[in-house]
């Protein structure tokens, strides 16, 4: 191993120092010094080129990152390979891993940076008042130096939560030159700039999650300090619907108890539901964003994209500064361009769906030769196999379109690219159940006759292969549907978690081995220790949790040696655990908000034909909860920070869903109801194989049924809007006081005008005339006298003829 190898690094030994002054206990009762050696952020350096352009790259990134005020520290990605019953470790051929530090100072100065930046944007400054009740920070609304950030005369006084903290070096490392930053991304050769995970944080949470029914504001306020509001607003977000779909799945059970299928009862509360809940949490998502401090942050617009480019500089209209700026012509022509690409992806998807689609229904409906059961599985495994992949491409491509399109700020990148997915995770979701309700029930002895024709054309043993449809067509969609609802939960919560925890266990048996050689020869080292220099204070933890191969190895050295310098083998242990964790996936909450949005689609589309999809679904969330902290905690990256304040486009999308649901669960209830009063009665074997099929009195109840969503929607929206949110109480009553400063500051004739105009003259104007009625500068002047006398004469000649 080379000497720079052996080197320690500065802020693991500066935490193995200070956790060791800990847990000795000062008996002088001073406070420690804050430490400035944490690492923040850990780059992975890549380049395959010629060493030379490697060492100029990485050259160009370090002073970067040091001109940004950011420390770097870099060593060599390690990683564990196991030889029976030993392990050694291996430097990693191309990669190097950048350790960042941010010096408080520069923290301070960043912090300070973003406060004022969110005054300019309009974003109202909070604080928690003397009875703990959330008010305007009038001081700091009318003296924007408030929001200037100085050195605590308590130094191991907590600056900011860990998330924020994390947020703001992660815009000081990938931010742009031009606003301090040191602009680091994918043509630097940084391929991930990821933060470690806290494992002993991540045991905590998924040990107290564990142990209760409902996640309450101080769990998601604890996710909000640790992952940022992002990860937070999402489980919110889930939370809440977790706890709105506990109505129809209730009456969904009963319904099912009672055998009554598409009823219009049930299809009624659907529709009403989907309303509420999607009306309801978008004032919840408003209240979360004002008791956060986030309310305009989307407006205020912090830092532009990395890969936004500039196409010319203009002149801010509001602040005189000149910022860069791409055209809206243009970027609309690119959007234009995309809507080709977009339309041929989803039509290839689509006929490759109606594929598997009709081999299914001939293997199932019709088919009736050798190895039928068998044959029966081939579709299914072809949508899993397949299909997947071609959604991956799709993903792609829209991302490729999106970035292409060279959108400024992220809100208008992301509900971009959601669009454009949107369309893809639709028609995989959904139009397999579209098919069958609206296609082939319908006209099934057509495909019938198409199948044994070709058939016959084919094969003369017709009659020993091929049968009939014969399943009820109520059935068909129930099966479908049923199929589709527990296959999709189960398979998601397989591939999302469980799948990857295995092969990370899998992955990281070299590692665990080479944990306990390392615990071995750590119980050999006894040194004296020297001077400290480590993290800052409510951090120094995160360290002994990404380091802790409990109960041995780091924690081990630590305790119970001396020297201030790390051994070597554990260094090595700790360095192939940071490049473990990069090799992990990246965490976005976009999967997990895309498969919310489909199983709502699912509840809302087709709960009538199977009442119990509500309860189900109810019962995956409450799980989902669990299984994606576990998923956050160790099958990914751990998030990076980032400000929201609400879900983004998705709630535009649930909308959308809600509104396309009373159409879907009005045509079902007509198509498949067998004795409604008010729907035509229908032949009962005909009711039985298709359905009422009668395109006109179909469009009749389509289009009432969504009027009168429309109406209701309406309704609803109106009688929320009666009762205000949280921020327009904060910022009314904010207000209010602004004005009632104002009067105390201002001169004794503005503060008479404004008590004459505010209530003297409203509640004594009939006095005051009176009072005034001989002053002469009423009327400004004019002789109002006279003109009453004229006015009353016209009105007196009223209904008199004309004099001759």
């Amino acid at each position: 191993m080379s000497d720079e190898q052996d080197r320690p690094l500065r802020f693991l030994r500066s935490w193995a120092l200070e956790r060791r002054q800990r847990q000795a206990g000062d008996s002088d009762g001073e406070a420690h010094a804050p430490l400035a050696g944490y690492a923040d952020f850990v780059l992975s350096f890549r380049h395959t080129g010629p060493a030379a352009d490697a060492q100029a790259a990485l050259e160009d990134v370090v002073k970067r990152l040091a001109h940004a005020g950011l420390s770097v520290e870099v060593r060599a990605a390690q990683c564990a390979r196991r030889h029976g019953r030993s392990a050694t470790f291996e430097a990693v051929a191309g990669q190097l891993l950048l350790f960042i530090e941010c010096p408080r100072s520069r923290l301070e100065h960043e912090w300070s940076r973003s406060r004022l930046h969110d005054w300019l944007g309009g974003m109202v400054a909070l604080r928690r008042g003397a009875d703990g009740s959330l008010e305007v920070d009038s001081d700091a609304q009318d003296d924007p130096s408030r929001l200037i950030v100085h050195a605590s005369d308590d130094p191991t006084a907590e600056l900011i939560s860990v998330s924020e903290r994390q947020r703001l070096v992660q815009r000081l490392v990938t931010g742009a030159e031009s606003e301090g930053g040191a602009a680091i991304g994918a043509a630097d050769g940084v391929d991930a700039v990821v933060a470690m995970h806290d494992r002993r944080f991540n045991q905590r949470w998924l040990r107290h999650w564990g142990g209760k029914w409902l996640i309450d504001r101080q769990d998601l306020r604890r996710i909000r300090e640790h992952f940022g509001d992002e990860v937070a607003m999402y489980f919110a977000f889930l939370q809440s619907y977790v706890l709105w779909l506990a109505l129809p799945g209730a009456v969904g059970a009963a319904w099912w108890a009672l055998g009554r299928s598409f009823s219009w009862q049930f299809g009624v509360l659907l529709v009403l539901w989907g309303v509420l809940f999607t009306e309801t949490w978008a004032r919840r998502q408003s209240d979360i964003a004002t008791y956060w401090g986030v309310h305009g942050v989307e407006r205020a617009r912090e830092s532009r994209r990395p890969e936004f480019r500039a196409d010319r500089y203009v002149i801010d209209a509001a602040t005189g500064e000149r910022v860069p700026a791409f055209s809206g012509a243009q970027r609309w022509l690119r959007r234009l361009l995309g809507v080709p690409v977009v339309a041929a992806l989803s039509l290839v998807m689509a006929v490759f769906i109606a594929l598997i689609f009709a081999l299914q229904t001939f293997l199932s409906e019709f088919y009736a030769g050798p190895f039928a059961t068998v044959l029966g599985l081939a579709p299914a495994v072809l949508f899993s196999a397949c299909l997947p992949a071609y959604t991956a491409l799709c993903t792609r491509m829209a991302a490729a379109l999106t970035n292409y399109e060279n959108y400024e700020f992220e809100a208008e990148h992301a509900a971009q690219f959601t669009a454009k997915i949107f369309v893809f995770r639709f028609l995989q979701d959904q139009l397999y159940l579209f098919l069958t309700a609206w296609v082939f029930v319908p006209y099934r002895d057509v495909f019938g006759g198409w199948v044994h024709g070709a058939y016959s054309a084919l094969s003369t043993d017709k009659a020993a292969t091929l049968k009939f449809s014969a399943t009820p067509a109520a059935e068909l969609v129930q099966n479908m549907l049923t199929g589709f609802v527990v296959t999709s939960q189960l398979v998601g919560m397989a591939t999302e978690t469980g799948l990857p925890l295995v092969l990370r266990w899998w992955n990281s048996r070299s590692l665990a081995h080479a944990s306990q050689v390392s615990t071995a020869a750590g119980n050999d080292h006894n040194h004296e220790a020297s001077s400290i220099s480590g993290t800052g204070n409510g951090h120094r933890h995160v360290l002994s949790n990404m380091l802790a191969v409990a109960p041995t190895g780091v924690d081990t050295w630590v305790e119970s040696a001396n020297d201030a310098d790390a051994p070597a083998d554990i260094q090595q242990q700790f360095v192939a655990r940071v490049t473990e964790e990069l090799a992990l996936p990246e965490y976005t909450t976009f999967e997990d908000y895309a498969e919310m949005a489909s199983q709502f689609g699912r509840v809302a589309f087709f709960s009538v034909a199977w009442p119990l999809a509500p309860l189900a679904a109810l019962m995956n969330n409450w799980l989902e909860l669990r299984t994606d902290a576990a998923k956050i905690c160790s099958a990914t990256r751990r998030p990076t920070p980032r400000r929201v304040e609400s879900i983004g486009p998705w709630l535009d999308t649930l909308r959308f869903m809600c509104w396309l649901s009373s159409i879907t669960n009005a045509l079902l209830i007509y198509q498949f109801h067998s004795n409604c009063a008010f729907l035509p009665h229908a032949d009962a074997d005909a009711m039985q194989r298709f359905g009422r099929t009668s395109l006109s009195f179909a469009l009749v109840v389509l289009l009432f049924s969504e009027h009168a969503f429309l109406a209701v929607r309406w309704a609803v929206t109106h009688v929320m809007a009666s009762w205000p949110g949280a921020y327009a109480r904060i910022t009314e009553r904010a207000r209010a006081q602004s004005r009632r400063r104002w009067l105390d500051k201002a001169p004794s004739v503005l503060r008479d005008l404004a008590a004459d105009t505010a209530g003297d003259l409203s509640q004594d104007a009939a006095g005051s005339l009176a009072a005034d009625s001989d002053d002469a500068s009423i009327g400004a002047g004019a002789d109002w006298r006279a003109e009453l006398e004229l006015g009353c004469r016209a009105i007196a000649c009223w209904g008199k003829p004309k004099a001759e």
